[in-house]
C-alpha cells in the first residue's frame, strides 16, 4: 500500500465508518438536538450581542453566515416558501444596512426593525437546523460557501444583496 493510500485509510472521515451503507445512514441522521440547541444559543447570544456593540464583527459574522445558510436550506426545500424568504431577505438587508453604517460612522446600533428580522431569522434557521440531516447539512455548507465565492468574484445577480460572513472568508482547504 502506497504512503498516500494509508494516509487516506485513516483520514478521520473514514474511522468510523466500516462500510457506505454505515456512512449512508449516519448522513441520514438528523442534527441531534444538542447540535440545533448549541446553534439556537450561539445565534441568540449574537445576536443579542451584536445589538448591544459586544464583538460586533464576529457575531455580525455569524448572523450572515446563518442568513445565507437559511437561503441555501430554503433553495433545497427545507424551510422554504414566501415567508421564509421574507424572513431571510429582510435579515439579510438588515445586516447588509448594519455594516454600510458601522462601515461609514462606526456605529454598532440596531434599528428595532433589524432586531426583530434578525430575531425571525435565527427562528427559521433553527427550524430548517431541526428538520435537516448531516449530509443535507454538509451539502448545504459547499453549497453556500460556493455562492459566496462566486458572489465575491463579482458573480452575484445584479441588485442581490451580499452579505459574506465567516464562511465566505475562510479558504477551502482550511
Amino acid at each position: 500500500m502506497s504512503r498516500r493510500a494509508r494516509q487516506r485509510a485513516h483520514h478521520p472521515r473514514r474511522a468510523g465508518a466500516l462500510n457506505a451503507v454505515e456512512i449512508a445512514i449516519n448522513g441520514a441522521r438528523r442534527l441531534s438536538d444538542d447540535d440545533v440547541q448549541g446553534q439556537r444559543r450561539l445565534l441568540e447570544r449574537a445576536r443579542r450581542e451584536m445589538a448591544c456593540g459586544v464583538q460586533w464583527r464576529l457575531h455580525w459574522g455569524r448572523l450572515a453566515d446563518a442568513a445565507n445558510m437559511a437561503e441555501t436550506f430554503a433553495a433545497m426545500g427545507l424551510g422554504s416558501g414566501p415567508d421564509a424568504e421574507r424572513v431571510i431577505t429582510a435579515a439579510q438587508r438588515a445586516l447588509h444596512d448594519a455594516h454600510v453604517r458601522h462601515a461609514q460612522r462606526g456605529s454598532c446600533a440596531l434599528y428595532a426593525d433589524e432586531i426583530d428580522a434578525l430575531d425571525w431569522l435565527v427562528r427559521v434557521h433553527v427550524l430548517q437546523l431541526a428538520s435537516c440531516s448531516y449530509s443535507e447539512f454538509a451539502a448545504a455548507y459547499d453549497r453556500t460557501r460556493e455562492r459566496i465565492s462566486q458572489a465575491m468574484a463579482g458573480n452575484a445577480t445584479p441588485g442581490a444583496c451580499v452579505v459574506v460572513g465567516l464562511v465566505g472568508s475562510q479558504r477551502p482547504d482550511a
